[in-house]
């Protein structure tokens, strides 16, 4: 039973979604930072209603099959499996499928929203094509917080280049 409570508190206080108050926490709240958010869409839905009569792809479970995006300062970041990146006013198929931001903000950056779009349009130049399972959009999200979660306000010089491969929809 001892051994069982001592496993418990250490998994609780190392694991890495930890809330513990001694754990600095990346990408907290400075002057002049905007928030950022992870967010998800109903993918069961949005394969419907793109593929309409086309072949389905693979099923997963429910709980874990979804649609991963980035929103940051107004703007929705989408990585499609047509491998370009969708920046929009609006959530993506948010008025037909359900999803939305999360509660809570996943952190706060102090890079201009040009920058993060400059890294959304080199998106496909620097990670290469969407692949279902080692470059889709769960890693398009993970590597934009990346991004925004860095010290300071200098974009990547990867983000300045010229691939501009992505699709505006305003």
């Amino acid at each position: 039973m001892q051994f069982s409570l001592i496993f418990i508190v250490i998994f609780t206080i190392f694991r890495a979604e930890s809330d513990a108050w001694w754990i600095k926490k990346p990408c907290q709240y400075k002057v002049g930072a905007s928030a950022y958010y992870f967010g998800t869409t109903n993918l069961s839905c949005m394969i419907r209603k793109v593929l309409k009569g086309k072949r389905s792809a693979p099923q997963r479970n429910n709980r874990e099959f979804s649609h991963r995006f980035i929103y940051y300062q107004g703007k929705y970041f989408d990585f499609m499996d047509t491998s370009k990146v969708y920046i929009s006013n609006s959530r993506f198929y948010g008025d037909r499928c359900s999803g939305g931001i999360e509660n809570n903000p996943a952190g706060y950056s102090t890079l201009s929203l040009s920058c993060i779009e400059g890294c959304a349009r080199n998106y496909r130049c620097k990670y290469g094509k969407y692949k279902l399972f080692r470059n889709n959009c769960h890693d398009f999200a993970n590597r934009m917080s990346q991004i925004l979660c860095k010290n300071g306000s200098d974009c990547p010089t990867w983000c300045l280049g010229s691939c501009n491969d992505a699709e505006y929809n305003y």
